[in-house]
């Protein structure tokens, strides 16, 4: 997380630093990623990068977090829905997601650079990983005890297998080609994952 120094910085140095992280993080990947152009590109000296951040591991941590709290506003009235149903909640949910990806493309594609690393994403994203699993978890549980789901699903399993093909269909499967129709993509995606959990794939 940033040094209390870089705190101290107006908001406008503060946004020229972190535009340039950004742009570079969501252009190339974690490894490619040079200090040396983020600071061109913010207009800053190397020796003041430092006095920020302890290094670029610390400095992407930070642009992670901007973007969690950012697509938590998104996802917050859902989370905090009790009345409505499993499926609606969980449309909902992916329904914001693709509001969010929408609205901020270049948080998607610097998401989609981490993603391509599955060893750095495990390293930087197992924590948040598990909290967005007990997320699903929650909402699985709740629907077992409204009678909305079976009474012998594995809430764990399922919140597990819900996170991995979301992470297939939102991140893995994003590409520059889509970039201008994100909304309505993620929408269609999250359409079919809903119609396969609430229908399956048998005629039985």
């Amino acid at each position: 997380m940033p040094k209390v120094t870089f705190f101290k910085l107006t908001e406008e140095k503060q946004k020229n630093l972190m535009d340039a992280a950004i742009y570079e993080f969501s252009n190339h990947s974690f490894n490619e990623v040079k200090i040396s152009k983020i600071i061109k590109q913010a207009n800053i000296p190397r020796s003041s990068f430092y006095d920020y951040f302890i290094d670029k591991e610390d400095l992407f941590m930070h642009l992670l977090s901007i973007i969690k709290e950012t697509k938590q506003t998104y996802m917050a009235p859902y989370l905090q829905n009790t009345s409505s149903s499993f499926f609606d909640n969980f449309y909902n949910l992916l329904k914001a997601g693709a509001i969010f990806a929408a609205q901020h493309p270049d948080y998607e594609k610097l998401l989609y650079r981490l993603y391509e690393d599955k060893q750095l994403m495990h390293n930087l994203l197992e924590e948040n990983q598990q909290s967005v699993i007990s997320v699903y978890e929650e909402l699985i549980n709740s629907g077992i005890n409204s009678g909305e789901l079976r009474k012998d699903l594995d809430a764990k399993f399922v919140s597990r297998c819900i996170y991995h093909l979301s992470i297939n269909l939102f991140i893995n499967e994003f590409d520059k080609s889509r970039e201008e129709n994100l909304k309505d993509y993620f929408g269609e995606q999250a359409g079919k994952l809903l119609s396969l959990l609430k229908d399956g794939i048998s005629l039985l």
